[in-house]
């Protein structure tokens, strides 16, 4: 059911593109059980669907795309680093990650962005920030940058705190800023990738949870979430016909 919502809101937006109607036409047709949704054209910035666009709330693990997208902007992406307790002190998701092991930020922003490792997005905030509340600084200093007014990042996973809240057209401005940087739109788009970690490191194989990769056409991006608290999250990216669109729906 998400995925056809979410391609409903691709499809009305390529519409409003190649047919003379205005987004409130097109809006008005347009069903989206999710509590807060956009749809923008990410070169411009042009919003052509939005439900609540602005309202705060909980994003679950589509918060790594900012924690990816430092990692991937960092500069150190090969520099190898020993994993320490602290790192992977998270519940959730993981990407297998032990005490010990040894890693890079590279190995770490596909352990993100396909298996969604909590652990992977925890060691990536420390190596980083030094501590979690460190990289959260980092985290909120990239969001300004960004324009992402409505955000507080504190969380590098997107676990749960109350202080920890989006938007959706800000969750749309930062995946238009991360789609842009190779690194990120490399490993957003994979189906599946592997990488060394370990001790000594081995070669892994994880798959990307991002199911609109594999059954809607011209998706590229870009990130799953789900809590009890944020419900089931989704920042998607599609390109056709040299027409790119990204798409939020969160809760």
């Amino acid at each position: 059911m998400l995925k056809k919502l979410i391609s409903a809101a691709l499809i009305s937006g390529i519409l409003i593109f190649l047919f003379p109607l205005s987004a409130q036409a097109m809006q008005a047709g347009l069903e989206i059980s999710a509590a807060s949704a956009v749809l923008i054209e990410p070169v411009t910035g042009r919003v052509l669907f939005e439900k609540n666009k602005d309202e705060r709330r909980s994003m679950a693990s589509t918060t790594k795309i900012m924690t990816a997208l430092l990692a991937a902007e960092s500069g150190r992406l090969e520099e190898p680093f020993t994993v320490t307790s602290q790192m992977i002190n998270v519940e959730g998701t993981s990407m297998g990650l032990k005490s010990g092991d040894q890693v890079t930020l590279s190995a770490l922003v596909y352990g993100m962005m396909l298996a969604s490792g909590n652990d992977a997005a925890n060691a990536a905030a420390v190596f980083l920030g030094g501590t979690q509340s460190g990289f959260a600084k980092l985290m909120n200093a990239r969001a300004r940058e960004i324009g992402m007014t409505g955000t507080n990042f504190v969380t590098p996973s997107g676990l749960d705190d109350d202080e920890h809240y989006t938007t959706a057209h800000d969750m749309a401005l930062l995946a238009a800023e991360a789609m842009k940087n190779p690194v990120f739109l490399k490993a957003a788009s994979s189906l599946s990738a592997q990488v060394q970690i370990g001790n000594p490191p081995i070669k892994r194989t994880y798959s990307n949870h991002n199911r609109l990769l594999r059954e809607y056409k011209g998706a590229n991006g870009v990130k799953t979430g789900f809590t009890k608290k944020s419900g089931r999250c989704l920042v998607s990216s599609a390109e056709r016909d040299g027409i790119s669109l990204i798409a939020v729906t969160l809760h």
